[in-house]
């Protein structure tokens, strides 16, 4: 539509279509610096881009015939733009808008008759979409919401798919390749999770969402349990197949899993579309089936079913209450949580915002090191065309602009889609310049490019590259320019790529392998803070709470950021890479330890016996030690020798007893502690391998 409004006149009067490309230049950085907010947000924030891309836009006109103030305030202006992105997403948003408008400025500033005809054209382009997505807002104010919710049960019913993969009953499955998928896809799900919950807090005050978004906000906090639900691991998946390598009932857990993975689709498309759920009575036939079965099997009396029957019963628990949240949907007030606050991190004060950019002021900054790189990139590009008068040369800026990233394998993966769809807009553009020679069938091509444009910005970016390539190819055509522009577009794409490559890889390299270790300590710290929430409300029963949900999230949070890091790691020169092995062997590790844990805050209740609450605490409190441990070996990349901590004496004999009492909850809540036990001894020897490897490299 708001390409429409932009391409329409110039259809109509042919004399003005010189003016429409920076208009149409100005509707996409409007775009691309667009957050979703709540109205007086939206209107603050659209003020707030406006000012900034006017003082971007007029800036580059006013400086541009004095190149030394020109480099030194395309410098200046980078670094302070990106670390604005410090305050939140939405100012890192803006940031980014700014910088594309200056280069767009750039581009026509050398035919430009008037330091103020272009910034005009630019702003109106950006009012014009901007005004635009204001209506569409008010007709459907809830849209992104409903996008994004049914975004995170895709990304579940993805995660169930995987889930169901580890219940095939073989007798030597080894459940290694199947965690690493699991913890992927998981950080899949958590982003899905962090962008919903952004959305709704756009829509709230102080955390509390008002009221036209709260049945969003339950059916949120009920992803949020189907998550920590299906997240949760009740036994060793190996061992249970070994056990019913001959029986079908692993498979029905398989087929159930796989029910409620199409479930999720279906609640995800209800959402987008606004229709009202209806739960398909297949899983709860599976569930009978599945329950008809295990009952078979515990006819049978065989002595070695006994304990991995009682795991499938907590696991059959388990997947009864998903049905329960599943069916739940359409009436989400059903369990309504006594604390619906959700945390708010973002910032409201100048002081909170000044402190925000004033910590990220120094090396270990990610964002400090992205705009050290970015500005002396931006500026060295702005060299490179000086010195070698390339007419056309500001594309340089564009492409190093858009192509570097804050790390080595988002860079990498942008540089090549970047190639590729510069070479297949030009091979595509090129032929279709001479098949359609009417200015009205090259307007068209105009408008579909730029509405493939957007389509394709987020979800492939290659595709995008080489819609916009086209469109640029068609509007420089408008202008007598059309062929003369692909070499040049071609090279200054290479030159570009180079130039971001080059940034990232030798100012102020951010190797995944050198800050691994750090990682992998903030993951096993939020998974112990989990862990203690957790063990609290055996003795006061279960409570959503906010600081619960928290430390719930953080731990998922790290575990995604882990698994995250070890593929950026993976993409990134072999020189630079440590102990792969050992790396996804933790990363193994730690999902399942969160996975062990979850499975303890999914069955949260209250236990009265006090000897039993006793037993938890102690073998809690050795757990806690080892965690603890482990982290500050971590951190400090040392292997420590102390083993007190190790000998927990009589805690595993304990805690194996304990897993044969009759009282289910506590034999639930032993049985996973006993597991998380089991795993410490190998987290400890690979905290010691890396430290080894992490200094011979340091060393090296």
């Amino acid at each position: 539509m708001t390409l429409v409004g932009v391409i329409a006149p110039a259809a109509i009067y042919p004399e003005v279509t010189d003016m429409i490309i920076p208009i149409i230049l100005g509707v996409i950085a409007a775009a691309l610096a667009e957050n979703d907010d709540k109205l007086s947000g939206r209107v603050k924030a659209i003020t707030l881009t406006l000012i900034c891309f006017a003082i971007a836009s007029f800036s580059i006109e006013f400086l541009f015939a004095t190149p030394l103030y020109f480099a030194v305030g395309l410098f200046v202006s980078t670094f302070a733009f990106i670390m604005l992105g410090a305050i939140g997403p939405r100012y890192a948003s803006i940031a980014f808008g700014s910088l594309l408008i200056a280069i767009y400025t750039m581009l026509g500033a050398n035919q430009s008759t008037s330091i103020w005809l272009q910034p005009l054209l630019l702003l109106g382009g950006a009012i014009w979409y901007y005004l635009l997505s204001m209506i569409w807002y008010l007709i459907w104010p809830l849209q992104p919401v409903q996008h994004n919710l049914s975004d995170v049960f895709l990304k579940l019913a993805n995660y169930l798919d995987a889930k169901s993969e580890l219940f095939y009953p073989v007798s030597d499955l080894v459940p290694q390749p199947h965690r690493i998928a699991e913890a992927q896809l998981n950080a899949s799900t958590v982003q899905a999770l962090n962008v919903s919950k952004a959305t709704l807090l756009n829509r709230s005050k102080k955390g509390h969402v008002d009221s036209a978004s709260d049945r969003f906000l339950n059916i949120y906090f009920l992803a949020q349990d189907i998550h920590e639900r299906v997240s949760s691991t009740h036994y060793r998946y190996q061992e249970l197949a070994s056990e019913f390598s001959r029986t079908d009932v692993l498979f029905r857990f398989k087929y159930l899993l796989e029910c409620y993975a199409q479930a999720c689709r279906n609640i995800a498309e209800s959402i987008r579309v606004g229709k009202e759920y209806k739960h398909d009575s297949k899983s709860i036939l599976a569930l009978d089936e599945l329950q008809s079965s295990m009952a078979f099997l515990e006819g049978q009396n065989r002595p070695q079913w006994r304990q991995p029957l009682v795991q499938l019963g907590y696991l059959f628990n388990n997947l009864t209450t998903v049905e329960k949240q599943l069916n739940n949907v359409n009436n989400p007030d059903v369990e309504k949580l006594e604390d619906e606050e959700l945390y708010d991190t973002e910032v409201h004060t100048l002081s909170a915002m000044w402190q925000r950019i004033k910590s990220n002021l120094n090396r270990r900054s990610m964002l400090f090191r992205h705009a050290v790189r970015m500005s002396i990139a931006l500026t060295l590009g702005y060299g490179i065309i000086k010195t070698f008068n390339i007419e056309m040369g500001y594309w340089i800026l564009l492409t190093t602009l858009f192509v570097c990233q804050p790390n080595y394998s988002a860079t990498r993966q942008k540089l090549v889609a970047r190639i590729i769809g510069t070479l297949a807009g030009l091979l595509i553009g090129v032929p279709l310049l001479t098949i359609l020679p009417s200015v009205e069938s090259q307007l068209i091509t105009i408008l579909i490019s730029g509405i493939a444009f957007f389509v394709f910005r987020k979800a492939n970016y290659g595709y995008a590259t080489g819609f916009i390539t086209v469109l640029v190819l068609f509007c420089f055509h408008q202008l007598g320019e059309g062929y003369a522009v692909v070499l040049p577009r071609l090279m200054d794409t290479i030159i570009g790529c180079l130039l971001a490559a080059g940034a990232v890889t030798l100012i102020l390299p951010d190797w995944q392998s050198r800050k691994i270790h750090t990682v992998m300590a903030e993951a096993v710290l939020a998974n112990r803070k989990y862990l203690l929430q957790i063990i609290g409300q055996y003795r006061v029963g279960k409570k959503d709470n906010l600081n619960y949900r928290v430390a719930r999230r953080d731990a998922h949070n790290h575990d995604a950021t882990l698994s995250n890091s070890i593929s950026n790691m993976l993409a990134e020169p072999g020189r630079y890479r440590t102990s792969v092995d050992e790396c996804f062997r933790f990363l193994t590790l730690n999902h399942a330890l969160l996975s062990y844990v979850s499975a303890l805050g999914a069955h949260r209740t209250r236990l009265d016996n006090e000897s039993t609450h006793q037993l938890v605490l102690d073998a809690h409190r050795v757990i806690n030690q080892h965690l603890e441990l482990l982290e500050k070996s971590l951190y400090d990349r040392v292997p420590h020798s102390d083993s007190s901590v190790l000998c927990s004496n009589d805690i595993e004999q304990r805690l194996s007893e304990w897993r044969e009492e009759d009282d289910s909850s506590a034999r639930m809540v032993l049985q996973q502690l006993y597991l998380i036990y089991r795993m410490l001894p190998e987290l400890h020897s690979l905290s010691g391998n890396l430290a080894v490897r992490t200094h011979q490299q340091i060393e090296s």
